[in-house]
């Protein structure tokens, strides 16, 4: 419940600052920075934290050679890169955790209504971004050349599993932590 509180706070007060920026330009491309920087600002606020946590797991664990650690910041930044901006915003992002949480049942409903005009289908719209977009974000990334990177966003909110590669279980676990 704190984590869920410390991201509505981030949502609502969280700002990237001039040292993050580079942190990014560091690690991803052109392309992938313009994938990026259209997610909504609280979530490329969480992508940096994501990707933060896991460069200190990284650190304890050293179970990664360089490249995969490279390779797994850049998961981690992409990783909700299917939440563009306009399609989930903060107050979308609340409503699909809670009603996951205790009204799963409803959420098919709404999403089949996503297409709608009005407030039915801005719900149905942030339910189906909220449990697609991993797929979405694959998608995206696929199209612009990094398989590589799309198999892991894919696959970044499944359980945990021992068949995990370090590099999926690591942004598993520090998407888990913020």
């Amino acid at each position: 419940m704190i984590q869920r509180i410390r991201q509505f706070y981030w949502a609502i007060f969280g700002k990237i600052d001039a040292r993050s920026y580079a942190f990014i330009r560091c690690y991803l491309t052109g392309d992938e920075q313009t994938l990026f920087y259209a997610m909504h600002p609280s979530d490329r606020l969480h992508s940096l934290y994501v990707a933060v946590t896991a460069k200190e797991i990284y650190r304890k664990e050293r179970i990664l050679s360089s490249d995969e650690y490279i390779f797994l910041i850049r998961c981690a930044l992409l990783h909700d890169i299917g939440k563009t901006k306009g399609t989930i915003g903060v107050w979308g992002k609340v409503l699909s955790v809670l009603v996951s949480r205790f009204y799963p049942a409803i959420i098919p409903i709404f999403i089949a209504k996503k297409d709608y005009r009005g407030i039915r289908g801005r719900i149905g719209t942030a339910f189906y971004v909220y449990c697609r977009h991993p797929k979405i974000g694959a998608e995206k990334l696929r199209a612009i050349g990094c398989n590589k990177e799309a198999d892991i966003v894919e696959q970044h909110q499944k359980k945990e599993v021992p068949q995990d590669s370090p590099v999926l279980s690591i942004l598993k676990r520090a998407d888990s932590y913020n």
